[in-house]
């Protein structure tokens, strides 16, 4: 009898050690259950297009509800605090990440960039801009700031005033709101020179101004000559929520090389699944039948590593806060993953 009871013992304690390591194994990986991934309307929606057709998790044990947001509000999830996963532009992140102290973001990828090009009926050179008025959308934003950046890498922003007329010797912004604003005035020709983003360039040379013959500027790789691109809209996520996914985020580059691939041979689906997860009542930015397989390589969609974007993206951040103090924060390690 003594035997069976310590026999017993031993075998209750076997498995209270296996309960415990399995519980704490779960401790350690277990992660939220339900999590929410925003990107704004536009080009950095249709970086996430597969995902949301497919409600993509990436491996993790969750549920994932996807939502598509006007570029304005995409801001204010951050700040808020509501989303897990946020596709954004790159000096909005600067200078929310910490908006919430207790569980910031962190960068997690850098996932387009750069989609904008000059456009004119005109032959164009950077240094050839001077007596003309240059349409830019978003005063302050991205494009103005990205334009602005690659003007005082060629010494050329002492040059720059804002108006609507043009003025010997200088460069002449003309600010948008939109870029539906703009087209109008290019196809007139009361506009000569524009700075488009993709979609609304291949709007331009398809669509609105067909006729005429639209020579272009790739301001990606008047940014960084070899590269040909910029760190454009990025993915922050929630510590929170890296820490117990690392693993599974790390390793979102093929999903975001198929997706590329997808959304250029099912354009009309890619746009559908976008907008469809608008809020109700929103009007859609994005229209099918101005995206094809060479706008969407032009959008430059593809995946770069916290590690291998964290000099690249410094080095933006310092250039634009040197267009303007405002546009974003400096940033240091933490703000990488």
């Amino acid at each position: 009898m003594k035997r069976f009871l310590t026999l017993l013992l031993a075998m209750l304690l076997t498995l209270s050690c296996i309960s415990m390591v399995a519980c704490n194994k779960d401790d350690e990986t277990d992660g939220p259950k339900s999590l929410s991934f925003y990107a704004p309307d536009g080009a950095p929606a249709l970086a996430v297009a597969k995902f949301i057709k497919d409600k993509e998790n990436f491996g993790i044990d969750a549920d994932f509800t996807y939502n598509v947001v006007a570029a304005s509000d995409i801001g204010g999830i951050m700040q808020k605090g509501e989303g897990d996963f946020i596709v954004m532009p790159v000096n909005a992140a600067s200078k929310l990440y910490k908006a919430n102290a207790d569980d910031p973001y962190v960068l997690a990828g850098v996932v387009t960039h750069g989609n904008l090009y000059i456009a004119s009926t005109e032959e164009l050179t950077l240094d050839g801009l001077k007596g003309k008025v240059v349409g830019v959308i978003g005063q302050g934003l991205v494009p103005d700031l990205t334009f602005r950046a690659v003007l005082k890498d060629n010494d050329l922003d002492g040059d720059v005033v804002v108006g609507d007329t043009p003025t010997d010797g200088k460069i002449t912004i003309r600010y948008f709101a939109a870029a539906s604003d703009m087209l109008p005035l290019l196809k007139q020709g009361k506009l000569t020179v524009g700075l488009l983003p993709e979609p609304a360039l291949n709007n331009l040379k398809t669509k609105v101004a067909a006729e005429k013959e639209w020579k272009t500027l790739d301001l990606q790789e008047l940014y960084d000559s070899d590269k040909k691109a910029y760190p454009q809209a990025v993915l922050m996520v929630k510590k929170s929520v890296y820490e117990p996914y690392a693993e599974n985020i790390e390793g979102m580059a093929d999903k975001f090389s198929d997706n590329v691939e997808w959304v250029k041979d099912n354009t009309a689906d890619a746009v559908a699944a976008v907008n469809e997860a608008l809020p109700e009542g929103a009007t859609p930015s994005l229209n099918a039948a101005a995206i094809n397989a060479t706008v969407v390589d032009n959008c430059k969609i593809f995946w770069q590593s916290a590690d291998d974007a964290k000099t690249s993206v410094k080095d933006y951040i310092d250039k634009i806060i040197a267009v303007n103090a405002q546009s974003a924060k400096t940033i240091t390690d933490d703000f990488f993953a």
